[in-house]
């Protein structure tokens, strides 16, 4: 069943009548030819999704609605120093499909390339929400303003009670709890690397290394590696509790 971008659900009930955005129509009715009596889901980013048949005058008409649950913890969080534009794309589209909860562009002292605000509010959006259609992700990552290092450093601390980044050399692990956080923190550095300094602070601030490779990974690589890394790391601790 195709799925469809529609941000408004939360003040939907069965029965009501919707129209989707141009760009959803548009994809909807003369990509997929879609016809009276075809079903599709909605979703808006927030776990909520929705049933719709198509109806008359190229409208909607919702049959049922559900409301999903967030993810098990932790929440994973993605501290990202951004790579150039067709490589942040691939990992924006992976991570959505990975369910990471959000995501914090980090500017370090080798950044290549760093989005504004319009960019994140616009196409980082839309390519997100594009993920979830595809994967069946129901909640949209939540996106940071731009933050430099050391901000990165204390907001990560004040929102992820574990948090880790990958490292060569070093492997060490400041976690002793067998417990699952709520919230757990994957920081990924520039195209060329944290600086030493870098690597220092992190380490002294409290950070996890993980070790898992013995060559110096490409950003998206490291990106996606290290989020599925934590997240088999924590579901077998979540079926252990279960």
């Amino acid at each position: 069943m195709h799925r469809f971008r529609y941000e408004n659900l939360s003040g939907c009930r069965a029965g009501d009548i919707v129209s989707l955005n141009k760009e959803e129509g548009a994809h909807l009715f003369r990509t997929l030819r879609a016809e009276e009596g075809d079903v599709c889901t909605l979703l808006d980013g927030a776990g909520r999704l929705a049933t719709a048949v198509v109806s008359a005058g190229k409208t909607l008409r919702i049959l049922e609605l559900a409301e999903i649950p967030p993810p098990p913890a932790p929440l994973l969080h993605l501290y990202i120093a951004p790579p150039r534009r067709p490589k942040m794309d691939q990992i924006l589209r992976q991570i959505t499909e990975l369910g990471v909860w959000r995501i914090v562009p980090l500017v370090c002292e080798r950044s290549v390339s760093l989005p504004d605000n319009d960019s994140v509010n616009g196409r980082w959006k839309e390519l997100l929400f594009d993920a979830c259609k595809q994967s069946g992700n129901p909640f949209l990552p939540r996106t940071a303003a731009p933050m430099r290092f050391a901000e990165a450093l204390s907001d990560s601390a004040e929102n992820c009670p574990a948090r880790y980044f990958g490292s060569v050399t070093e492997r060490v692990e400041n976690n002793s709890s067998a417990g699952v956080p709520s919230a757990a923190a994957w920081f990924v550095g520039p195209e060329g690397g944290f600086t030493e300094a870098e690597e220092r602070s992190l380490l002294a601030c409290g950070m996890n290394a993980v070790h898992f490779g013995n060559w110096t990974l490409r950003v998206e690589t490291a990106a996606v590696c290290g989020i599925c890394v934590l997240q088999d790391r924590f579901s077998s601790k979540n079926s252990v509790n279960s």
